[in-house]
C-alpha cells in the first residue's frame, strides 16, 4: 500500500538564517567570552551597555530557566561591536613598525581614521578593516591618521566578498537615513532583503569572519535598487521588475 502525503509549502518567504532563542543565548555566551578574552570585564561590559551586571548575567542563563532573559537584538548588536573591536585591536599587531631602539626596540602601529560623510572623525583604529567598517556605517571614508611607514597611504585592496560587504554597509546606511526616525521600518526592509531575522542582520555587515554571514551580489543589487527608489521618493519596486526593465531596454537597443 502506497501512502501519498501532500506537504503544504509555506506561502510567505522563509528566512534562510533565523536564530532560535537557544541559539541567541549560545551566541551571547560566545560574545561575552570574546570580550573577556580581550580584557573587558563583566562589569565594564555592563557599564558600556548601560545595564546592571545582574541583567547581563541573566542573558546568559539557560533558556527555560527562571533566571533567563532574552537579550534584545539592538543590545546584542552593541555588545558584538564591543567584542569585535577588541579582536581587531589585537589583530592589528602585524601592522606595527619598528621605529627606534636596538636592545629594546620601540614599535608603533599605524592609526586609521574613520570619518563620516561630513569629514568629521568618528573613530581612530589600528586595523584598517575595522576602520573601514565604521566609516561605511556612517557614510564616510578612511584616511591614514598616523604612520611611521611613508608607504602606508591607503587601505589594502578588498577582495570580491569584502567589497560586497562594504557596499551592503553603505547602502544600509542610506536606508536608515531615508526612513529617518522610523528605524524599525528600515530594519524590516533590510531583513526582508537579506532574508534573515533581526538577530542575524548585524552578521551581514561585520568583517569578523567567525560571526559573519556573506552577503550575495544579488542582495546588494536589490538593496541598492531600494535605495534609489527611496531617495527618488518612489515606492520600492520588486527587484525582479528592475531586472525585467533592464532586459527590455537591452532588447529595444
Amino acid at each position: 500500500m502506497e501512502l501519498q502525503i501532500d506537504v503544504e509549502l509555506p506561502t510567505t518567504p522563509q528566512p534562510t538564517y533565523h536564530l532560535t532563542i537557544g541559539e541567541i543565548t549560545a551566541h551571547y555566551r560566545d560574545v561575552i567570552s570574546l570580550t573577556e578574552a580581550h580584557g573587558v570585564s563583566h562589569e565594564q561590559t555592563a557599564a558600556a551597555l548601560g545595564l546592571s551586571p545582574t541583567t547581563l548575567t541573566a542573558y546568559g542563563r539557560g533558556y527555560g530557566t527562571a533566571a533567563h532573559r532574552t537579550i534584545p537584538a539592538a543590545t546584542l548588536d552593541r555588545l558584538r561591536d564591543i567584542a569585535v573591536d577588541g579582536y581587531w585591536r589585537a589583530a592589528a599587531a602585524p601592522y606595527r613598525a619598528e621605529i627606534a631602539g636596538d636592545d629594546q626596540p620601540l614599535f608603533c602601529v599605524p592609526i586609521w581614521h574613520a570619518v563620516d560623510n561630513w569629514g568629521l572623525l568618528k573613530a581612530r583604529h589600528p586595523h584598517p578593516l575595522r576602520a573601514l567598517e565604521v566609516a561605511d556605517k556612517c557614510g564616510g571614508w578612511v584616511r591614514v591618521g598616523w604612520s611611521a611607514d611613508a608607504i602606508t597611504k591607503k587601505l589594502p585592496e578588498l577582495d570580491e566578498n569584502a567589497a560586497l560587504r562594504s557596499r551592503w554597509r553603505k547602502s544600509a546606511r542610506r536606508i536608515y537615513q531615508a526612513f529617518g526616525s522610523h528605524s524599525e521600518e528600515a530594519v524590516v526592509l533590510l531583513c526582508g532583503i537579506a532574508d534573515c531575522c533581526r538577530y542575524s542582520l548585524w552578521q551581514f555587515s561585520t568583517e569578523y569572519q567567525p560571526w559573519g554571514l556573506q552577503v550575495s551580489a544579488a542582495q546588494v543589487l536589490q538593496l541598492e535598487a531600494a535605495c534609489r527608489d527611496l531617495e527618488a521618493g518612489d515606492e520600492i519596486r520588486p527587484f525582479e521588475s528592475d531586472v525585467r526593465m533592464a532586459m527590455a531596454d537591452l532588447e529595444d537597443a
